[in-house]
């Protein structure tokens, strides 16, 4: 018998512990700290509370193709015809990747209508919903469930909860990609510093590579060329000889008579194939060979090349490019022995390349990261010039600085500016509850002892991290009033009328400590005043006391912010403020927010 997802007489009490389930598993999977974690609770789990017969979780592969990571309810043959999905075949997992919708099934009749290349003779219902990221708003992958011998929509309140579930489950898989990027991309870094000093001297792959290519002339080589692939096509990146003049015929001769890459025994097969080459002896027959003509002959005679070995620039298995190796005055005729020694030379310099592209992936891996940690856009907020600036580190890691800025009726504004103790993806997520959770609370009473007080009793329930620093703000311009909280945090400087002085009354311990008292300061802010905010990584510095590091800052205000009018980009001058107080070597992260009041 078919049963109905829900007719009018259907029984809320059974969809109610549905929906506490769903949003029981929904946590689960936010706390996920693998993937296994992640697929094994979104399948098998949320699949028993929905009473599913089958679920499948697809992930995007490139442009074109879906590679599901876990099925439940699957035959190992079911599973496979599922490994490989192409994104423009028809299917529901396809189709919700495409569009970014959900996609229902209501009985095998739409499934025919739809989708008949998916149908198998059993009478069934499915809801697929594509995993979206919030940061790109694309499709990364879908969550599909299967109902046999269920027809009908999916009841309104439990497709909701499921919604909420892909939206869990898409943000988790991103957090986790982020972290597994970031963790592997910082271990082969650290790889590579170990290499040889020639090639770990610089990041600057090119410049390194031109430096090893003139190391190897005259003591290896009396020829020395290093080719890389670019855009499929092989470009002569340095060629080296002791003989400038040489060098000059080598190049013309490679303008004039560019060389056949399907050629054998070319520096292009090399980089096919993956595999070294080594000619002993280069006779002369091999010269009119390859000649394309008798111009072309003469001039390659008088290289007099004799001996010649290529290797490929290896790393992960992949060929990037070629290391050559050309004995000709010198006389050398190579050996098996030196084809080693230039695949170990080619093994570093493969990784030394593929090290600066993954240092690069790194800093954008964290970069992104960050940005999603801190609001996208500040609001409109009219009568104020609000100016922000964040400078990350100089290392590959993230950190846990966080700020938010919500306008409220009346002109008031509520700010929040914090830094959460240590470093890394951990910091950085933790950073990001506690804004979210500022911003909540500050929706329930913004005054600033109360949201310190909220933040305390949150930090006691369910704490992000051991320990945080933060500072609240509340302006009321109609009382010319600013309140504030400071918890453990730098204390803000106002500048008003080219004079600043730091708000140092009333502060409080950092986050963390369990409930103290958190009572507000009052300080006048009338029009034209200034109010930064920031963290310490603006004012520390090592080997230096914090104090130095305040009078730098307070000097530089009382230079940069003062005599601001209501065309100043506040953005511009805080990134001069920056550059002059913070630390030049950057070993912290650095936020500042900067309040000027029009009107």
């Amino acid at each position: 018998m078919n049963v109905p997802w829900q007719t009018p007489e259907a029984d809320r009490s059974v969809v109610s512990p549905r929906l506490a389930a769903l949003a029981r598993i929904a946590a689960q999977v936010a706390a996920a700290t693998t993937m296994s974690d992640l697929t094994e609770t979104i399948t098998q789990r949320a699949s028993t509370v929905m009473g599913a017969s089958r679920s499948v979780l697809a992930v995007r592969d490139g442009e074109s193709h879906l590679r599901t990571i876990a099925t439940h309810g699957m035959s190992p043959a079911d599973a496979r015809d599922w490994d490989d999905l192409i994104l423009s075949e028809r299917s529901p997992l396809a189709e919700a990747v495409r569009t970014n919708r959900v996609v229902s099934i209501h009985s095998r009749a739409d499934l025919l209508a739809r989708y008949p290349e998916l149908d198998d003779g059993t009478e069934r219902s499915s809801v697929t919903f594509p995993l979206i990221s919030r940061a790109s708003g694309e499709a990364v992958g879908a969550l599909g469930f299967r109902f046999d011998g269920r027809v009908g929509p999916v009841d309104p309140d439990l497709l909701w909860v499921l919604g909420v579930l892909s939206d869990v489950c898409a943000q988790t898989m991103l957090r986790l990609r982020a972290e597994e990027e970031s963790h592997a991309r910082t271990a082969q870094l650290q790889f590579l510093a170990d290499a040889s000093q020639a090639l770990a001297t610089s990041l600057d792959y090119r410049q390194t590579l031109r430096q090893v290519a003139s190391l190897a002339v005259p003591a290896h080589a009396d020829w020395c060329s290093v080719q890389l692939v670019d855009d499929g096509v092989l470009r002569t990146l340095a060629l080296a000889h002791v003989d400038p003049a040489k060098v000059q015929l080598a190049r013309e001769l490679e303008t004039r008579w560019p060389p056949d890459p399907d050629r054998p025994g070319s520096a292009a097969e090399v980089v096919r194939t993956g595999k070294s080459l080594l000619v002993e002896s280069i006779t002369d027959a091999m010269l009119v060979a390859a000649a394309h003509d008798e111009e072309h002959l003469r001039l390659a005679r008088e290289l007099g090349l004799c001996s010649a070995m290529s290797v490929p620039l290896i790393a992960k298995d992949r060929a990037l490019g070629v290391l050559s190796f050309v004995s000709a005055e010198s006389g050398r005729h190579y050996t098996p022995q030196d084809v080693a020694f230039a695949e170990d030379l080619g093994r570093r310099a493969g990784l030394a390349i593929d090290n600066a592209d993954l240092y690069s992936q790194t800093r954008r891996v964290a970069a992104v990261l960050q940005a999603t940690l801190l609001p996208q856009d500040l609001p409109e907020l009219e009568g104020w010039q609000v100016g922000t600036v964040y400078r990350q580190s100089g290392r590959t890691d993230v950190g846990g600085d966080y700020y938010d800025v919500t306008g409220l009726p009346g002109g008031r504004v509520v700010v929040v500016l914090g830094d959460v103790m240590g470093r890394g993806v951990d910091a950085a997520v933790a950073g990001s509850y506690m804004r979210s959770a500022a911003k909540v609370l500050a929706t329930q009473d913004p005054q600033p002892e109360a949201l310190a007080r909220a933040m305390d009793r949150f930090m006691s329930a369910d704490p992000p991290t051991q320990m945080a620093s933060s500072v609240y703000l509340l302006f009321d311009p109609a009382h010319d009033d600013v309140s504030l909280v400071r918890a453990g945090h730098p204390p803000p400087l106002l500048v008003h009328e080219g004079r600043a002085r730091f708000l140092t009354e009333l502060g409080s311990p950092v986050h963390g400590l369990g409930e103290v008292p958190r009572d507000a300061a009052h300080t006048s802010f009338g029009v034209g005043d200034v109010l930064l905010l920031y963290t310490d990584g603006l004012v520390e510095r090592r080997g230096e006391s914090i104090e130095t590091g305040l009078s730098r800052l307070k000097a530089a205000s009382e230079e940069l912010l003062t005599g601001l009018d209501d065309d100043t980009d506040l953005d511009v001058v805080l990134e001069t403020l920056a550059e002059v107080v913070s630390d030049p070597d950057r070993h912290d992260d650095v936020a500042v927010l900067a309040f000027r009041r029009m009107v």
